[in-house]
């Protein structure tokens, strides 16, 4: 399904089904159009433009080109069929009018038709903040980008800035679902009197900020409460001085903050803000970029009181797991850093948050830029308290560009073994993995059909066996399941309980659904699974016959260890999932001629048996002297005994992988115990090390923290060994310590060399023509540089030739390279003495050296007409275009300019597309 030109989805499709009637798709779009489809067919139901958009000519800020209309994705009411949104456009459904007059309506419309319900919309403008009564919401200078929560009989939507231009303040905002009650609260993320005085300029960028825009995210709540994360601000009124997360704090920039919901009103609770957050403003390092996520309780807990956990992760690439009720305040840890439950360091900045996976131990995923997706499962340290340990990636990366969704996850019916993690990615589309990674750390890629780059900050709507997404080519695209399947066979095929060195035989049974002409065969994707051909039926089959064939699961085989060159996997207690595949050649067309069919069973050894994950721990790179590096890297490993009866430890050693011994093998050393925790090799350490002789018992696991941390640059290895009763197993620990980036930005001149000032003047260019010239951040320090904010130029005749990709937010420079972006400066076509006129812009950048602070690179030129006949001593034509014109067409002379005008001697030509 396509849609009309330029339209774009930054809200999510949503799938519903009214009671009683076909289920249906609804979208909303940055038009301010709404649609409904029928979720099957696809055919149309209803449409409708709510208001005329905003204009994103009005604003400069490039992040959403031409219009800017329903962002947030809308929330669907099911108790009375009414869908709820927040439109941006213009005071009294205008076309334009500037920023000034930039207005958001919320919006409450029947599902079924689009037709409004009684006393909505509801304008947003001109009401105050409660705690802050001399600040007012103005819709023009603000963008509603977070999807949006209802709360009993209210709906919550989120507001932050345009590329933190004007005189914005973040808000979370709440609006009665009922008939003339309006808007029931307006919560100011900076307040008096710690956030800056209320400016009236809407120009002047003095709101103070601490926007929401999470990426897309909705707040999380619980019923009770509001979770949202907030980006760079300007009031930081915590400075330095620790603060605890129950004290007021009335500039809440950079925070994870909790706001109680009482009777519609909101409150300031609890909140979290890292301890290195003034550093992250001014790096552009927002930690707003991505949500939060509430974890499962009835999973994600400890055993020391932690009973509910809440993750975030934003540009800065920490991941940050608190306790939910107990954020952790400013600066309340170890050496006046962050007290909350560990930090996960990620390759580079994600935006949108974390994925959950609440089965098989439990799972978190999240998705950095240009990275692989990564996942932690769940553990408990030795005393307790939940820690999370890096099991797996994938092993495509993410694409290199800002827009990688959240992954989400599904499963069938809720079954272990089913879950899928779900992908979208705005340059490899829709993709899809295992939730639990193989036991080589591997998430398994799923085949699934190509859809091409989808829109930023998505995730898939699920429907019955269907799922949808839009593409930024302006299709809604639905996937899912054949429905016209030849047979009807028993799946999934359990084959519960089986010990490790035995086998067991299930019976599949099918029914023909349709005339068969032959079984072709069956195939499995696990060798363990086996099934044969010669069990299958051997001749035509009528429609309704039935047949049975045994499948095999041999466990007699394989080995608990890795054996090189072996045809089967190795084998290790848990639950295994695969499938099998029968092909038919069928007597009807139009039916699939294959069926999968899913396999489940749970290995189980009669031993202890030792299992580590993961395989390895890469800590990254830290900074020597940098504030991070007063406190190291932090990580875990899971210690976990699969077998069915007590595990015991009975050592530990570690080697570097270039230390041979004598005899050509590694070179290892016992670990050792000091004040800064066990060694478990160079650089490498942990404080809470099971002690040797220690047990763990069947199906029970340890998580043990580990920390990296360096003051001499270079590279750090280790091969870490556990010796237990239930095997050896090893984990390889890596980490590098490096200088501080440092950037140097310069812009091409006309004789290509490069300048400094920041200003790049290409002088006067002739209409008709394109003048291309560089743009340069080249990285001369000794770590990757990141890129934390980039607005580009994107007018007619002044822009970036590639605004998405060259020197975009999130892109990682390596020590001692440079990156490019050429700007030109496209003149359009004009008449003959035309007067001069100038064109302007800028393109806006910052990177996480501290030391860099926001560029605004200005970027200027003068386009002039051909100059005919005597001129004036400036170099002007003294005969204007009309003059000019008069005589061309007198002598007969065919204009190469088309619809030329004369107006008082000056020419007006159509808008260029």
């Amino acid at each position: 399904m396509t849609f009309n030109a330029k339209e774009k989805w930054y809200a999510k499709p949503l799938v519903y089904t009214p009671p009683g009637q076909k289920q249906l798709v609804f979208t909303a779009s940055n038009q301010n159009w709404i649609r409904t489809f029928d979720a099957v067919t696809g055919t149309p139901i209803s449409a409708r433009q709510v208001q005329p958009p905003f204009l994103q000519s009005d604003i400069g800020c490039t992040d959403m080109p031409d219009t800017i209309g329903i962002a947030g994705t809308p929330i669907i009411d099911p108790n009375t069929n009414t869908a709820y949104f927040f439109a941006k456009g213009y005071q009294n459904k205008a076309a334009g009018g500037g920023v000034a007059k930039g207005v958001y309506n919320f919006y409450a419309v029947n599902i079924l038709d689009l037709t409004d319900r009684p006393g909505f919309p509801v304008l947003i403008d001109g009401n105050n903040a409660d705690n802050d009564r001399q600040r007012y919401f103005v819709g023009g200078t603000v963008l509603q980008r977070p999807s949006l929560t209802l709360i009993g009989g209210n709906v919550y939507g989120t507001f932050g800035g345009h590329c933190d231009l004007f005189n914005y303040t973040g808000y979370v905002t709440g609006v009665s679902t009922s008939v003339g009650v309006g808007v029931t609260s307006m919560f100011a993320m900076e307040s008096a009197p710690g956030a800056p005085p209320v400016e009236l300029d809407i120009m002047k960028q003095n709101g103070g900020k601490a926007g929401i825009w999470m990426s897309g995210m909705a707040p999380a709540t619980d019923g009770s409460r509001i979770f949202v994360v907030t980006g760079n601000g300007q009031g930081h009124e915590n400075k330095d001085t620790p603060a605890s997360g129950r004290s007021p704090l009335f500039t809440l920039d950079e925070v994870v903050a909790n706001l109680a919901v009482d009777n519609g009103k909101l409150t300031l609770q609890d909140y979290f803000e890292p301890y290195e957050y003034i550093g992250m403003d001014a790096g552009d390092r927002d930690l707003g970029s991505g949500g939060v996520t509430l974890l499962d309780p009835s999973v994600f807990k400890g055993t020391n009181g932690v009973s509910r956990i809440a993750v975030t992760i934003g540009k800065n690439g920490k991941a940050y797991i608190m306790n939910a009720d107990n954020l952790g305040g400013f600066k309340l840890g170890p050496g006046a850093t962050d007290n909350i439950l560990q930090t996960i360091i990620s390759p580079n900045a994600v935006f949108g948050g974390a994925g959950s996976y609440p089965l098989e131990g439990g799972y978190i995923y999240f998705t950095p830029v240009g990275a692989p997706t990564l996942a932690y499962k769940l553990g408990l340290d030795q005393n307790g308290s939940p820690l999370f340990s890096k099991v797996g990636q994938s092993a495509d990366a993410s694409a290199g560009r800002v827009g990688v969704g959240v992954p989400t996850v599904t499963t069938y019916k809720g079954q272990p073994g089913t879950g899928i993690v779900w992908l979208t990615d705005v340059e490899g589309g829709l993709k899809a993995y295992k939730a639990v990674p193989d036991p080589s750390g591997n998430l398994v890629r799923i085949n699934i059909p190509p859809t091409g780059g989808l829109n930023k900050f998505q995730r898939p709507a699920f429907g019955d066996g269907r799922l949808y997404v839009t593409d930024n080519k302006a299709r809604l695209i639905c996937m899912g399941s054949p429905v016209s399947i030849p047979l009807n066979c028993t799946g999934p095929v359990r084959f519960g309980d089986v010990t490790i060195g035995i086998t067991k035989t299930v019976q599949v049974e099918c029914t023909a659904l349709i005339p068969i002409t032959k079984i072709n065969g069956v195939t499995t994707q696990d060798a363990t699974f086996q099934a044969s051909n010669s069990s299958l039926p051997q001749g035509s089959l009528a429609a309704g016959e039935t047949f049975s064939f045994p499948v095999v699961w041999n466990l007699t085989q394989a080995s608990i260890q890795d054996a090189t060159g072996a045809s089967f996997s190795s084998v290790t207690p848990g639950v295994k999932t695969s499938s099998l595949i029968i092909s038919t050649v069928n007597g009807v067309p139009q039916y699939s001629n294959s069926l999968p069919v899913a396999l489940q069973g749970n290995e189980i050894s009669n031993t202890p048996f030792l299992s580590l994950t993961p395989a390895e721990v890469d800590f990254g790179g830290i900074v020597v002297g940098s504030p991070g590096a007063a406190t190291g890297l932090d990580s875990s490993f899971i210690i976990t005994n699969i077998g069915s009866s007590s595990l015991t430890i009975t050592g530990y050693a570690y080697a570097g992988t270039d230390s041979d011994d004598d005899n050509g093998g590694l070179s290892y050393t016992n670990t050792t115990e000091s004040t800064a925790g066990t060694a478990i090799g160079n650089g490498f350490t942990s404080n809470d090390l099971p002690a040797v002789g220690s047990t763990v018992a069947a199906g029970q696991s340890i998580t043990v923290p580990i920390s990296f941390n360096s003051n001499e640059v270079g590279n750090y290895h280790s091969l870490f060994n556990i010796w237990t009763n239930g095997g050896t197993r090893y984990i390889l620990l890596t980490g590098s310590a490096t200088t501080a980036p440092i950037a140097k930005l310069a812009v091409e001149t006309s004789e290509g060399d490069w300048d400094t000032s920041g200003i790049m003047d290409f002088g006067t260019v002739t209409a008709g023509t394109t003048v291309t010239r560089r743009l340069r951040i080249c990285n001369v320090g000794g770590s990757a540089l990141v890129i934390t904010k980039s607005k580009p130029p994107v007018q007619a005749e002044l822009r970036a030739e590639n605004p998405t990709s060259d020197l975009h937010e999130g892109q990682s420079i390596s020590a001692t390279e440079c990156a490019y972006a050429p700007i030109d400066i496209a003149a359009a076509p004009q008449a003959p003495n035309n007067p001069p006129h100038d064109v302007s812009d800028s393109w806006i950048l910052n990177t996480d050296d501290l030391t860099f602070g926001v560029h605004d690179v200005q970027i200027k030129a003068t386009i002039v007409s051909r100059q005919l006949g005597p001129t004036y001593p400036n170099g002007t034509a003294k005969m204007k275009t009309g003059f000019v014109r008069n005589i061309v067409k007198a002598l007969g002379i065919v204009s190469l300019v088309p619809n030329i005008t004369s107006n008082v001697g000056v020419a007006t030509f159509p808008r260029q597309a």
